[in-house]
């Protein structure tokens, strides 16, 4: 499963016209995180006016948007294709409002959610997320100096922990599509006294 989504959540804020609009985009991976996004905005912003968003999953292919009291069509669909056109999926965007007096009509507001979200994405780490395996690897120490250069020091590979016992266990996340060289490296640095287990399937960022 692979796909384009942000790194971490970011927030940022726009001021238009007098209005604050704050937007808050996280990455996600089902409909539940996406709501526990949206429920945390009304907390975090509590009283604003409006509290619009947009979310996006792959898989299942689902999608929603909101315009919280906006004109229909002016907040929750200019959100959603600001994120469609930027090729993105397993996303949230929200965009709280707090009014500042003065009107923006229609037009005004799908340019102002559109803007918001647009500047978010602007300043977000976008990468491509692939299919992962978290691996656990027990090494003897005298092959730690070879490991540590070429596999935990690599750009593709995510050390989640290293715990030093009598043999170094070490936690690490990598692109499937890289197994098997890096199957192949392991052996190789080791001199085939290196084992390793899978632990389970992830997403990873490549």
């Amino acid at each position: 499963m692979n796909y384009h989504s942000i790194r971490h959540e970011i927030v940022t804020e726009l001021e238009i016209k007098k209005s604050r609009f704050i937007t808050w985009v996280s990455p996600i991976c089902s409909q539940a995180e996406a709501e526990q996004i949206i429920a945390a905005a009304r907390q975090r912003w509590p009283g604003a006016t409006h509290y619009c968003f947009a979310w996006i999953i792959k898989e299942p292919v689902m999608e929603r948007c909101s315009d919280d009291g906006e004109p229909s069509g002016t907040a929750g669909l200019p959100i959603l294709t600001t994120l469609k056109k930027r090729g993105l999926e397993n996303i949230v965007a929200v965009v709280v409002r707090y009014f500042g007096g003065t009107l923006l009509g229609a037009s005004g507001l799908i340019r102002a959610y559109a803007d918001s979200v647009r500047n978010a994405l602007d300043q977000a780490d976008i990468v491509k997320y692939e299919e992962g395996l978290l691996i656990r690897l027990v090494i003897e120490y005298p092959d730690l100096g070879l490991i540590q250069h070429r596999f935990l020091f690599s750009p593709e590979v995510v050390v989640e922990s290293i715990n030093y016992l009598e043999q170094v266990e070490i936690s690490a996340l990598l692109s499937l599509a890289n197994w098997d060289k890096w199957e192949k490296e392991i052996t190789e640095l080791t001199s085939g006294r290196g084992q390793y287990h899978i632990i389970e399937k992830r997403t990873v960022a490549v």
